[in-house]
C-alpha cells in the first residue's frame, strides 16, 4: 500500500524455476522408439544388400551354361587359327578325362572287389573256425563231465571217442583260421595262446581220465579243465581274457569288427566313385562340344569319335553295377556270419554253422565278384584304348591345319 491508502499495481512476477524442461516430441524424447527404427533401417539396408548379392550370383550363375558351352563347342573368339587350336586342345583335353574317368573308376571298383574276396576267402572262414572250435570244445568239455562225473558210470569207463573227436575238431578248426590269413600280428598271437590252452586243456582231461579210478583226482582234474575253459566270473570290460573260450570270443568280435568295417562304404571309395561320376560328365560334355565343331567347322560327322567314347561312357557304370552288387552282397554276408556269434555248443550245432557258411558263399557267389572281376579286366584296357583313339582322331583331323605362331616383332624395329 502506499502512503494515500491506494493499491498499487501489482509487479511483475519473477519467472518461476520448475527444474529442467521436458524436450517436445521430435526433439530427443523419443530415444526407445528411435533405436527401434535405427535397428528397423539396418535390417532393411541388408536385405537389400541381400537380394542385390544374390541378384547378382543368380546372374553369373546364368551365364555359367552358355559360356560353358560356347568354350565346349569352340565359339569363343581367339586370334589365329582356331580351327587348329580347338583340334590340338581337344586332342589332349578327351584322352585326359577319358584316362581319369577311368582309372577313378576303377580304383573304387578294385576297392569293392578287394573287400569281397577278403570276405570270402578270409573273414568267413576264419569266423566260420572260430565259431566250430568254440563249440567243440564245449561239448568236449559236457562229454568229458558225462563220462568221468555222472554217477551211474563214473570212474568205470574211458572218455570214448566222440569226447576225442570234438577236441580234435577244435584243434582243427584253429589251424584253419590260422591259415586263414585274416588275422593281424597281435591275432596270430593271441590263437598261438589259444592253441597251447587247447592242448594244455586236452592234457589235464586225460590226467583225470587217467586217474578215474580215485574220485578226488577224477573230480580235480575236470574242474581244473572247466576252469582252463571257461572262468566261472566273467571278465570286466577292462580285464584281459584268460580262459579259452573267452579268449576265442574276443577274438571273434574283433573278427567281426573287421568284418564289418570291410562291408562298409569306405570314403575313399565314395570320393572316387563321385569324382569318376563328374569327370565321365565333363568327358561326354567335351564330346558333344567337339562333335558340334567338327559339323560346324569341318562340315564332318565324326563316328570315330562317338565309337570311341562309348567305352569310355560304359565303363564307368558298368563297373559301378558291378561294384554296387557285390557291396549288397558284402552287407548280407556280413549280417550272416554275425549269426555265429550266438550258436552254443549243443547237439547238431555244426550243421548250423556249416548252413550259415553255406549260405554266406552262395549270397556272395550270387553277386559274381569273379565275373565282375573279369569284365573289368576286358573293359579296362578297351576303354584305355578308345581314349587314345579318341586323341588320334583328333590329330588326323588338325593335319591339314598346321599350327600357327604369331611372330615376334623386334621392340628396336
Amino acid at each position: 500500500m502506499t502512503a494515500g491508502g491506494t493499491d498499487a499495481s501489482p509487479a511483475t512476477a519473477p519467472p518461476r524455476d520448475d527444474g529442467p524442461s521436458r524436450p517436445a516430441a521430435g526433439d530427443g524424447g523419443g530415444a526407445p522408439h528411435d533405436g527401434g527404427t535405427s535397428r528397423t533401417a539396418t535390417l532393411r539396408r541388408l536385405a537389400a544388400l541381400a537380394r542385390r548379392l544374390g541378384g547378382r550370383a543368380w546372374r553369373q550363375a546364368r551365364r555359367v551354361p552358355p559360356a560353358l558351352w560356347v568354350r565346349a563347342t569352340g565359339r569363343s573368339p581367339g586370334t589365329g587359327r582356331p580351327t587348329a587350336a580347338f583340334l590340338r586342345r581337344r586332342m589332349l583335353v578327351l584322352p585326359a578325362l577319358a584316362l581319369i574317368a577311368l582309372a577313378l573308376s576303377t580304383a573304387a571298383y578294385n576297392d569293392v572287389h578287394r573287400r569281397s574276396e577278403e570276405l570270402r576267402d578270409r573273414s568267413v572262414p576264419a569266423l566260420v573256425g572260430l565259431a566250430q572250435a568254440r563249440t567243440s570244445l564245449g561239448l568236449a568239455q559236457a562229454q568229458a563231465e558225462l563220462r568221468l562225473l555222472n554217477p551211474e558210470h563214473a570212474g568205470l569207463v574211458e572218455l570214448g571217442e566222440t569226447y576225442r573227436s570234438h577236441l580234435a575238431e577244435a584243434t582243427h578248426s584253429l589251424n584253419r583260421v590260422a591259415q586263414s590269413g585274416a588275422l593281424s600280428k597281435a591275432e596270430e598271437q593271441e590263437l598261438r595262446v589259444v592253441s597251447g590252452l587247447v592242448v594244455a586243456y586236452g592234457d589235464k582231461i586225460a590226467w583225470a581220465d587217467r586217474n578215474r579210478t580215485s574220485r578226488v583226482l577224477r573230480q580235480a582234474g575236470v574242474a581244473y579243465a572247466a576252469g582252463m575253459l571257461r572262468s566261472p566270473q566273467p571278465a570286466g570290460g577292462e580285464q584281459h581274457p584268460t580262459t579259452v573260450l573267452d579268449r576265442i570270443e574276443v577274438l571273434e568280435e574283433q573278427l567281426l569288427d573287421e568284418s564289418g568295417d570291410l562291408a562298409d562304404w569306405s570314403p575313399l571309395n565314395q570320393a572316387a566313385a563321385a569324382a569318376a561320376a563328374l569327370v565321365a560328365a565333363l568327358f561326354a560334355f567335351a564330346v558333344v562340344g567337339t562333335s558340334v565343331f567338327l559339323r560346324d567347322r569341318l562340315r564332318l560327322v565324326s563316328l570315330q569319335i562317338v565309337a570311341a567314347s562309348v567305352p569310355v561312357l560304359l565303363t564307368p557304370v558298368l563297373l559301378t553295377v558291378g561294384g554296387a552288387q557285390e557291396h549288397a552282397a558284402q552287407e548280407d554276408v556280413h549280417e550272416a556270419v554275425a549269426q555265429l556269434e550266438y550258436v552254443t555248443a549243443v547237439s547238431g550245432v555244426g550243421r548250423e554253422i556249416e548252413s550259415v557258411a553255406g549260405g554266406a558263399a552262395a549270397r556272395m557267389g550270387s553277386a559274381h565278384p569273379d565275373g565282375w572281376a573279369l569284365t573289368a579286366g576286358v573293359a579296362v584296357p578297351v576303354t584305355g584304348l578308345a581314349a587314345l583313339a579318341c586323341g588320334v582322331t583328333l590329330y588326323l583331323y588338325a593335319r591339314p591345319y598346321p599350327p600357327h605362331f604369331t611372330r615376334r616383332k623386334d621392340a628396336d624395329a
